[in-house]
């Protein structure tokens, strides 16, 4: 896995997690049925609005008009991150981000001494980033107090996101982003898996056994409940997602449900005080059983009536084209809760391969795919507009990210976008769960249900209407033999190639009548003298 290079932490880190929650409301009788959520569900970082504008810009006016801004895109519930392992507001009872930091001092400072290595470019960042969260602090204003109001002045969903687990900078002895009682928890070899000597992110995380652990988190979360006018709470888990001792994972998932069960009741408790519901969400693993299996049962959460929104998510390294809705939606019947497809911001068609920024046909591609398979609401994280708009790999305008958000409101709307469909992985799995990504994909004589070559499954949604140019688009690895000595079938029909394509990115027009709903399967003929590999597998379909 990754180290989470500070570079990605400065440009889209700590967003939040998860919820969505629903439109804001007027005051009613917190009895009334849950409301439904709204989508697209945006969740806003805990550092980015503070690396993006400097500490002379810092104001209300400015955070108002950062709401406006993504309402009038067509974002319908704000999530707001309102920490990492530190508060990135004055919060009363955690630490807050700038603490030690002294704005007029040198740049070796003990809370900027780790940042050398990174040269004055990182220095100035971080110092950015720490004299804005200070001054809007100075000024008298909690972002989120202020940011949540703004939602409800424009009519959208008004939530905040507490990351459960963050582990930023976690290698770097004394990274600023490091709190206190994570660096006690280290001293006392208290984290997740010292015995392994530590060099590894996931070992560093914090143990959610550990009684201490827990009130640390409590506080937090409770003032949250008691300071904010906010629709729902979000349990980020997936920031990061594994949080208890090898082996011990199921009996860590007891000890979080019950103190799951005192957070709802704090949520019971700030809806009489605001008059009107306060939900509770939760972001967890793509595949149910895994979720189980790390201690983050979202299903079952939901069936004792603890959460009323869950999104299944991938980690950090690519989104996943393949989440299981209709299963996540059969576990959810019954219940109450609410459910939505989590988008990361990256794509990676091949483990630790090459990666890329998400484009707006694929957010389209995989947005329709979750809605049609049953998902209320897509989550989208890290899709931040300005460092977005200004991404070199891949930019979107800010007209396309408006087009894209519009239409992702509804199942109807994502579907008519140009939307491409792709195969990825998911990128965490429960300890012990063996590998199961699908590139790359190769034939290897070994898999008795398909000894000429290999099958592959796209999640595509819903048949796209007839005229809508559809083409299948395959990248073939530098070992493959020639292209031309393969047969490609698509729902059992053999594909010819576009006029003109050749070399190892192939096309192939896919006839309207060949479509099936909600997926399609690919199929890669080959004889045992013309070995191949593929890449990557992307089937597009245009705009209606």
């Amino acid at each position: 896995m990754l180290n989470l290079p500070r570079v990605l932490f400065h440009r889209c880190s700590l967003l939040a997690f998860l919820f969505w929650a629903t439109a804001a409301q007027p005051a009613a009788d917190i009895s009334s049925p849950v409301p439904r959520v709204k989508g697209p569900i945006f969740n806003q970082d805990s550092t980015q609005f503070f690396f993006d504008y400097t500490a002379t810009e810092m104001s209300g006016a400015l955070v108002d008009a950062y709401i406006d801004q993504l309402a009038d895109a067509g974002i319908r519930t704000f999530v707001s991150c309102v920490n990492a392992q530190r508060a990135n507001y004055p919060s009363k009872v955690w630490e807050h981000d700038w603490d030690r930091y002294d704005p007029a001092g040198p740049n070796d400072q003990p809370v900027l001494r780790y940042l050398a290595a990174a040269g004055p470019a990182g220095i100035a960042a971080t110092r950015g980033r720490l004299d804005a969260a200070k001054r809007l602090a100075d000024l008298g204003i909690n972002f989120h107090a202020r940011a949540l109001a703004r939602c409800r002045a424009r009519g959208i969903g008004a939530w905040v996101s507490v990351r459960m687990n963050d582990l930023h900078d976690c290698l770097l002895p004394e990274s600023t982003l490091l709190s206190s009682f994570f660096k006690a928890q280290r001293a006392a070899g208290q984290l997740r898996a010292p015995y392994r000597g530590g060099d590894w992110w996931a070992d560093r995380g914090l143990d959610w056994e550990r009684p201490e652990v827990q009130d640390h988190y409590f506080t937090l979360v409770r003032e949250q409940l008691e300071t904010l006018d906010l629709d729902g709470l979000e349990l980020d888990w997936m920031r990061f997602p594994l949080s208890f001792r090898p082996g011990h994972e199921l009996a860590g998932g007891r000890a979080i449900t019950a103190w799951m069960q005192r957070v709802r009741a704090e949520c019971a408790r700030a809806a009489t005080r605001l008059g009107h519901p306060v939900l509770l969400g939760v972001r967890v693993p793509t595949r149910p059983e895994a979720a189980r299996r790390l201690g983050l049962d979202g299903a079952g959460w939901a069936r004792v009536g603890l959460v009323d929104l869950v999104v299944p998510t991938p980690f950090w390294s690519t989104t996943d084209f393949d989440i299981p809705i209709q299963e996540w939606k059969r576990l959810l019947a019954g219940t109450s809760a609410e459910l939505a497809g989590g988008i990361e911001i990256r794509y990676q068609p091949v483990p630790n391969g090459p990666a890329s920024m998400m484009t707006p046909a694929l957010v389209a591609g995989v947005s329709a795919a979750l809605l049609h398979g049953g998902a209320d609401a897509v989550y989208l994280f890290n899709y931040i507009p300005k460092p977005l708009f200004q991404e070199t790999q891949h930019p979107w305008t800010a007209a396309e990210y408006s087009a894209v958000m519009h239409g992702l409101q509804s199942a109807a709307g994502a579907a008519a976008l140009a939307r491409v469909h792709a195969i990825t992985y998911r990128d965490i799995r429960a300890p012990g769960e063996p590998a199961d990504a699908a590139f790359p994909a190769t034939d290897h004589h070994t898999d008795f249900q398909w000894p000429p070559g290999c099958a592959l499954r796209v999640q595509t949604g819903p048949v796209p209407e007839a005229g809508r140019a559809v083409a299948l688009t395959m990248e073939f690895g530098p070992d493959s033999a020639g292209p031309d000595k393969l047969r490609v079938y698509l729902n059992a029909t053999e594909l010819a190639p576009a006029a003109g394509s050749q070399g190892a990115l192939r096309t192939y027009p896919i006839p309207h009548s060949l479509l099936q709903d909600e997926a399609q399967v690919v199929e890669i003929v080959s004889g045992k003298d013309a070995a191949f590999t593929v890449q990557r597998l992307e089937i597009s379909v245009a705009k209606k």
